[in-house]
C-alpha cells in the first residue's frame, strides 16, 4: 500500500523483441471434459440450447489454456462412477433398436465436432468403451426401442458378453464412416479402459481385440503405467503416469505421453494447490527434454465428489470431498455463463509456451 507519492519507485529496463514467431504447438494436450458437471452446476437440461452454449464457453476457455484435444462422449463416459451407479446421460450418439438390429444417429456428434473445431480443438478422443479399473463391464448406453428409451448396457452387463460385441460390430463401422465424413479420421483417438493394472492385462487385451477388428487404423491410447502392457504388445500408445515414466524412457518407447492424476506428490512435478507454480511450469521443460508428445489430465471440470456420489461447489470444495489433493479434480471454475481460468491452468499454458520456445531455439 502506497501512503504517499514519495513511496512510489520506478525502474527502467531494456526489452529486446526477437523478430521471430513461436512455432505452432505440437504437444497434444487433453483435460477430460465433463459435460454432465456443466449441466449439473448451472441446472440446465443436458443438450438443451443453454447447455450447448455453456459447453461452447468451456471449450473456448480450454483452448485459451492450450488444450487442443477434447474428450467426446459418444456414450456417457464410464469414468469416476461408483459401481452400480450412474452419472447423468450425456450421450452424443442416438441408438435405436428395431427387430433386434441397431441403427445410429450422429446429428449431435456432428454438432459437437463442428463446435469444437470452430473453437480451437484439433484432436478428438472418443470416450472409453469399457469401464474403468478393469475393463470388465460396459458403459451406460441408452437406446430407443418401440418408442421408449431404456438403458441397454451398464454395470450389469459384462464386457465379454456376446451382446456387447454384437453392438460394437454394428456401431464401430458406422462410426468410422462418420469420422471420415466429418474429416476427423486422422485426428481421432480411441480408449478401451482407464487405468488398467497388471491383473487386468488379459481382460484389457480381450476388450481391445474387440475394437481392433474395426479400428486397426486408429490410435488406441489409455492411461496405464505397467510396462508389460507395452512390452507384450497389448498397448502401443501408453499414457504413463509421471512417476512411472522413467522405465518407458529407458526403453526408448516412441511417441510417449504422460499424465498426472491424484499423484505424484512429493519430489515430482504437479499442479496441486499446495505446490509453488514452478513445480507446474517445469513440466514443459521436462516434456521437451524427454520428447514427450502428449499430456493428459483427468479433471478439467470435475465438479463431483469421488466416484460422482455427490455434486460439489468448486468454490467451496476443492478436493472432491477429501478424496484428492486440492486442485486435482478441476482447473477451471464455472462463472457467469461459462468458465474462467485458475492460476494453475495459466501457469501450465506458460509451460506449453516454454516448449514452443525451446523448439524454436
Amino acid at each position: 500500500k502506497f501512503e504517499t507519492s514519495e513511496d512510489i519507485k520506478s525502474v527502467t529496463f531494456e526489452l529486446k523483441i526477437i523478430a521471430a514467431d513461436l512455432p505452432e504447438q505440437e504437444t497434444i494436450y487433453t483435460q477430460w471434459f465433463h459435460s454432465d458437471c456443466i449441466a449439473d452446476y448451472f441446472n440446465v437440461p443436458v443438450f438443451s440450447e443453454e447447455h450447448w452454449q455453456l459447453i461452447e464457453s468451456f471449450i473456448k476457455t480450454a483452448a485459451e489454456c492450450g488444450i487442443n484435444m477434447i474428450l467426446t462422449p459418444l456414450f456417457t463416459p464410464p469414468l469416476d462412477t461408483k459401481v452400480g451407479a450412474e452419472r447423468p446421460t450425456v450421450q452424443l450418439v442416438d441408438v435405436k433398436i428395431s427387430d433386434g438390429k441397431y441403427s445410429f444417429g450422429f446429428e449431435k456428434l456432428e454438432r459437437w465436432v463442428n463446435m469444437c473445431r470452430k473453437n480451437g480443438m484439433k484432436y478428438f478422443e472418443m470416450s472409453h468403451l469399457f469401464t474403468q479399473w478393469g475393463a470388465e463391464f460396459t458403459p451406460k448406453i441408452i437406446a430407443e426401442e418401440n418408442g421408449e428409451e431404456k438403458r441397454i448396457f451398464g454395470w450389469d452387463v459384462r464386457a465379454d458378453g456376446g451382446e456387447y460385441e454384437k453392438f460394437l460390430d454394428a456401431f464401430l463401422p458406422e462410426l468410422k464412416l462418420e469420422t471420415e465424413r466429418l474429416g476427423i479420421k486422422d485426428v481421432t483417438y480411441f480408449h478401451v479402459s482407464d487405468e488398467p493394472s497388471a491383473e487386468h492385462l488379459k481382460s484389457y487385451e480381450y476388450d481391445k481385440n474387440m475394437l481392433m477388428k474395426h479400428l486397426g487404423d486408429y490410435a488406441i491410447m489409455d492411461a496405464l503405467s505397467d510396462f508389460d502392457f507395452y512390452s507384450k504388445g497389448v498397448s502401443r500408445h501408453p499414457v504413463v503416469s509421471l512417476q512411472h515414466l522413467e522405465t518407458f524412457i529407458e526403453n526408448n518407447v516412441p511417441d510417449l505421453w504422460t499424465y498426472t492424476c491424484c499423484a505424484p506428490g512429493t519430489t515430482y512435478s504437479n499442479r496441486f494447490f499446495a505446490m509453488p507454480s514452478g513445480r507446474n511450469r517445469i513440466l514443459g521443460i521436462q516434456m521437451y527434454k524427454y520428447d514427450v508428445k502428449g499430456f493428459l489430465h483427468w479433471g478439467y471440470n470435475f465438479y463431483n465428489t469421488q466416484l460422482s456420489v455427490e455434486k460439489i461447489d468448486p468454490y467451496k470444495v476443492t478436493d472432491a470431498g477429501c478424496a484428492f489433493q486440492s486442485g486435482d479434480s478441476f482447473s477451471v471454475y464455472p462463472y457467469d455463463n461459462g468458465a474462467i481460468h485458475s492460476i494453475r491452468s495459466r501457469v501450465f499454458y506458460d509451460a506449453l509456451q516454454d516448449m514452443r520456445a525451446l523448439k524454436l531455439l
